[in-house]
């Protein structure tokens, strides 16, 4: 009974099995692997790039979109005369403010064709600083008038594009 119901001649290589009995891959095979994940990576990289750069499929789309946007837009400037109005201060004693303002407005309208809006713009001005405290108004709070005024110059005078708006001179009695 010397012989076992195993067989004793098995396959088993050291060298070229692991522990699991699977075969283990050389390393050629493993660098062509990875030569290959490299390479696809590589060759969509470079795909991509020569689209959005416009090497491939013709002209380049983005290229034309910045010449336009570095284009130089004209803007006019429209002065505002002063406004003069009364601070809701609550007490007896009235508060006044004085604000005069310059507008800069993207388009190619002339100063002249835009004097037309200076009343409705004026209207805006003394609406909004009626309704402000002067508590609102120092500090930080010049800032947040400027905002709030830019905000609603945008919407009321829609057709017009008010690219930013400045504050030439600001009283407070």
């Amino acid at each position: 009974m010397s012989e076992s119901q195993f067989d004793d001649a098995l396959d088993i290589n050291p060298v070229d099995d692991d522990r699991l009995g699977k075969v283990a891959h050389p390393k050629k095979r493993r660098f062509a692997i990875i030569a290959a994940i490299l390479a696809i990576g590589l060759l969509g990289g470079s795909t991509y790039l020569g689209i959005q750069k416009g090497w491939i499929f013709g002209q380049n789309k983005s290229a034309s979109s910045t010449t336009a946007s570095t284009a130089p837009q004209r803007t006019t400037f429209l002065t505002i005369p002063a406004v003069i109005s009364s601070l809701d201060n609550g007490d007896s004693r009235p508060v006044y403010v004085k604000m005069a303002t310059k507008l800069e407005i993207e388009g190619k309208e002339s100063e002249a064709s835009l004097k037309r809006f200076i009343p409705e713009i004026q209207d805006i001005f003394q609406t909004y600083l009626h309704e402000t405290r002067p508590q609102e108004i120092r500090g930080n709070g010049i800032y947040r008038l400027r905002e709030t005024l830019l905000r609603r110059l945008r919407v009321q005078v829609a057709p017009l594009k008010v690219t930013n708006f400045y504050i030439t001179e600001f009283l407070i009695q």
